[in-house]
């Protein structure tokens, strides 16, 4: 043993494979414990290859979802295209977005030994720019590297058939060197020509039986497997702190070689044995505490018996008859993956240590004759068994070796224990949110996700909807899923995977996801309802603390309880000296609620009384000064003679004043709530003959249930005093969200908003909400949020600024006032707001496994490679109908060799629908031909949407039919 310390142990944090007979993880467990073998015939357009392990479908990618167009995917080695989404996957499992590692030093170590791909390419004769990067090898990392946005070393190690342990190999260096902070480290093989089969027989390796027996008397040779797996790696203090699941840990490798010897091919059994006791040293433990060994265990007769004496010089020493080393080798179940072989038998072992038990292995019944398994304190393991029982932690090593001679060995530990981490469960409803590069991935990703709760049965929402929101990228399409229970949340992931309308179901909001500035929207009074605020006061401390707050600065005033007047005296939440206080609490408490969410908005607008609480959260006012001026302001009102009224009426501004000038008696209008939306406000006999006029054109008109006309000239009694009270009130330039004053309009000047005299004349002046809002939207609010009881003004607001990319939200507009804020969340979730989501789902909650994403994969052509974008190009836009939106469509289906029929979203980026830079130039320069425009070599720089490219085409259009 060395006297120095051990290497920094690293931890296998994030899994994912596609193997023969299992096309992940869970399939490859299930198929090792349950004793599966999966060789067989060639698949699908390699039916005449000899039996084997082999994966199906290998031709089929998801290009999009990468932004790889059709010419280029044809292009990549199909190997690329695996490690590609495999990596997706693994960082999944690791529970990490896999954008979240963009920019990061993110190292991708990939091994590889076969590059069918480019034999199939030089006999096609199809050679083109994509010939270097889809053949050289290389590109299996660098492409990953690409894609990702990773930063840290990217390299593919080529030692034969131990390249992918080698791999694991060089990334432990680089993350204990501090090269990078994670490591991708990858194995991959196909088998894509019978080319390999043949050598492999000249070899005289290939076994007649077709049967891998790993240490058994029938051995005959090695039966050829391919696939892929790839394994997330950090260190070990690293993912502690982060709370990641660890599989397992790596205490350390080594790598030798053989160093000459018979042959080139024959193995060693000094080195091995030297390599094996190499690797038990650096890792700092005695080999006789490892328990189980997957071999490298390929079935010759020459390699197996090197191998078990070598084990057994190690291993076996200082072991009882009792306690042998047991060992195996996957490759019994799925063939020799040769450059991805080590990385198989990692992930068998990793996988053993996390679930404590040891799969058989198959095809042993009894021992070659030139191993002796007894004098050598070896036993294969042929049953599922759990781990033996020893002192300490669980030991293991993976072993895995080079036709050339180049050897690795990694030594494994089982994960450390974790301190249980009691979750606060939420018992209310939340949000689940899903998001897919298409609709099409949505709908399957919400259809995974039930059959994944339906199955598991009892189920954390919180820990769903944490790892919904924390470990998955957001895509372009996007969805969130409102529930209170698993029953709740499957019907609806189920109603959204069928294609209903997200309209048509309840608790589900969809769309494409948006951006732009978020708006609050806060309420005056005729809002309030009986029991608002009483179910966030229970389930919410942070609203309930806020609420309470709010209104103990009033309640000495009211000389009563808002919570009383509120929730158990239902005859005075009408009551205007109290129900002003009582939305006031509301809206604070909701926004605190909001605000601990990280959920913060650019701008808010409150449409009259609503504007006080603007100010509070804005900084002009605190909690306190803001609830006395509410109390005043609704006491001031309730004392005014009755006999004023307000009138809702489909009406706009000009016509309304045109018929004011011309009416006896004090009437004006009160607010202007949409382009047709206004309120009359005034003495009853003027206000209503106008509002039967509007009437008799047809028009809506509806009388409010307010006996005062407020923002009407008949408020000018009380604005003295309410002057009065104001000045004695702490007033601050505002520092918070920007308030859009619904007076002006316009974003409110600061000085007058923190001036006492603004809100005798707010009070009086007319509410004009409708500008207001068109004037957030003119600054870029793209989400708006109503901060109060109901979902009035939201609807309002998309009357006036509805234009497609915006989204309403009404928290409290729904029955069940959780659904109605989380609902809120997840559409802030579509917006693109930035959310704290742990906040959201509690404290203590871990991210539960969700269901890994769904490539929509199609087919590509292994065999030749599409015809040039600029030949395709030719092909569209012969003919121009002066339709610029035909046009693009058609040029973008040829360049990408869609079906005519093809879907193109328009909204998409040229990036996302798979562009490069001579697709890029391919599509302007059809477009000049057919046009007969100047365009800019910059035109998809300049317009980097197919949309923004047909806006500029009719903007041209319209240009040079002028200049005619």
């Amino acid at each position: 043993m060395s006297e120095n310390p051990p290497p920094e142990p690293l931890a296998v944090v994030g899994m994912a494979c596609r193997l023969p007979g299992a096309d992940d993880l869970d399939g490859f467990w299930t198929m090792l414990v349950h004793g599966r073998e999966a060789i067989g015939p060639g698949p699908e357009g390699r039916e005449d290859r000899r039996a084997g392990g082999y994966v199906g479908g290998v031709d089929r990618f998801d290009a999009g979802f990468f932004a790889v167009s059709a010419h280029e995917a044809a292009a990549m080695d199909p190997q690329q295209r695996l490690l590609l989404e495999l990596t997706w996957h693994a960082l999944e499992d690791a529970r990490t977005a896999p954008d979240s590692l963009k920019s990061t030093p993110t190292g991708v170590f990939v091994g590889s030994c076969a590059d069918d791909h480019a034999l199939v390419t030089r006999m096609s004769g199809n050679i083109d720019a994509y010939t270097m990067t889809g053949v050289g090898r290389a590109f299996l990392a660098n492409r990953i590297s690409y894609c990702f946005g990773f930063t840290g070393p990217s390299l593919v190690v080529d030692t034969g058939q131990s390249s992918s342990l080698a791999a694991l190999h060089q990334a432990a260096l680089s993350l204990r060197g501090g090269e990078c902070e994670t490591a991708v480290v990858a194995g991959v093989q196909l088998n894509l020509t019978a080319m390999g089969d043949r050598v492999v027989e000249e070899l005289g390796a290939m076994s007649p039986s077709g049967k891998c027996h790993t240490f058994d008397s029938r051995a005959d040779g090695i039966v050829r497997g391919e696939g892929a797996g790839v394994v997330v790696l950090k260190r070990l203090a690293d993912a502690v702190a982060a709370g990641d699941r660890v599989y397992c840990t790596l205490l350390a490798s080594a790598v030798g070689n053989d160093g000459g010897g018979p042959g080139l091919t024959t193995p060693s059994r000094s080195a091995q044995r030297n390599l094996l006791a190499e690797a038990c040293r650096r890792a700092g433990v005695a080999p006789s505490d490892v328990a189980y060994v997957e071999l490298h265990g390929t079935g010759t007769r020459a390699g197996d018996p090197v191998e078990a004496r070598a084990l057994g010089a190690v291993f076996g020493r200082g072991r009882s008859s009792g306690d042998p080393l047991l060992v195996g080798s996957v490759k019994t179940n799925i063939g020799h993956l040769e450059g991805g072989a080590g990385l198989a038998g990692l992930i068998k072992t990793a996988l053993s240590l996390y679930h404590r038990e040891l799969p058989p292995t198959l095809n042993h019944v009894s021992p070659n004759p030139a191993i002796d398994l007894d004098g050598l304190r070896l036993e294969v393991c042929t049953e599922r068994r759990p781990w033996p029982e020893r002192e300490g932690p669980l030991l293991a090593g993976v072993s895995s070796f080079g036709l050339g001679g180049t050897n690795c060995h990694a030594v494994l530990g089982e994960a450390p224990a974790f301190d249980a981490v009691e979750a606060d469960p939420a018992g209310h409803s939340l949000p689940v949110l899903l998001s897919g590069h298409s609709e099409a991935a949505l709908r399957e990703q919400s259809a995974r996700l039930a059959e994944r709760v339906e199955r598991a049965g009892r189920t954390d929402l919180a820990a769903v909807g944490l790892a919904s929101a924390t470990t998955r990228t957001a895509m372009r399409h996007r969805a969130a899923v409102v529930a209170s229970d698993e029953e709740q949340l499957v019907a609806r992931l189920r109603a959204l995977a069928d294609g209903t309308p997200a309209e048509a179901v309840e608790g589900v909001v969809a769309g494409a996801a948006g951006g732009g500035r978020t708006a609050f929207l806060f309420p005056g009074q005729g809002m309030q309802r009986f029991g608002m605020g009483r179910v966030l006061h229970k389930e919410f401390g942070v609203f309930a603390r806020a609420f309470d707050e709010a209104a103990a600065a009033v309640e000495p005033l009211l000389g009563l309880s808002i919570r009383d007047a509120l929730w158990e005296r239902p005859e005075l939440v009408d009551r205007m000296i109290y129900a002003q206080p009582a939305l006031y609490a509301l809206e604070v408490g909701l926004y605190r609620l909001f605000e601990s969410w990280g959920l913060v908005p650019d701008l808010v607008l409150g449409h009259s009384q609503g504007e006080v609480t603007c100010a509070h959260v804005a900084g002009v006012l605190s909690v306190e000064d803001a609830a006395v001026l509410t109390y005043h302001r609704g006491r001031l009102m309730s004392t005014l003679p009755r006999g004023g009224v307000m009138i809702a009426v489909q009406a706009e501004e000009d016509e309304v004043d045109r018929i004011l000038a011309g009416t006896d008696g004090v009437l004006g209008i009160g607010a202007i709530n949409g382009p047709r939306s206004l309120v009359l406000s005034g003495e009853e006999a003027p206000a209503t003959e106008v509002a039967e006029y509007f009437r008799g054109l047809g028009r809506r008109v509806r009388p409010l249930p307010i006996e005062i006309a407020a923002h009407s000239p008949l408020m000018r009694p009380i604005q003295e005093e309410l002057g009065e009270i104001a000045s004695g009130l702490r007033m601050h330039r505002p520092t918070g969200p920007t308030i859009v004053s619904t007076v002006t309009g316009e974003p409110v000047d600061p000085e007058a908003v923190s001036r006492p005299d603004y809100w005798p004349l707010h009070l009086q002046k007319t509410v004009r909400y409708s500008h207001a809002v068109t004037t957030a939207h003119e600054l870029g609010a793209r989400f708006f949020a109503e901060v109060g009881p109901g979902p009035g003004l939201s609807v309002l607001a998309s009357e006036s600024v509805g234009f497609g990319d915006e989204h309403f939200a009404a928290p409290l507009g729904h029955e069940d006032e959780t659904a109605g804020v989380a609902e809120t969340v997840g559409m802030a979730f579509l917006h693109g707001a930035k959310i704290d989501w742990p906040a959201v789902y509690g404290g203590g909650t871990r991210p539960a496994d969700l269901p890994l994403y769904a490539f929509q994969r199609q087919r590509y052509r292994l065999d030749a490679a599409p015809p040039d974008p600029a030949a395709a190009s030719g092909q569209a836009g012969r003919a121009w109908d002066g339709d610029p939106a035909a046009l693009v469509v058609e040029c973008v289906t040829a360049i990408l060799r869609r079906p005519p029929d093809h879907r193109i979203d328009l909204a998409a980026s040229f990036t996302d629908l798979g562009f490069d830079s001579r697709q890029a130039v391919a599509l302007r320069t059809t477009l000049a031909k057919a046009t007969g425009f100047g365009l800019p070599t910059t035109l998809l720089f300049d317009h980097p949407t197919p949309l923004a490219l047909i806006e500029a085409l009719r903007r041209a259009k319209g240009h040079v039919t002028h200049d005619r």
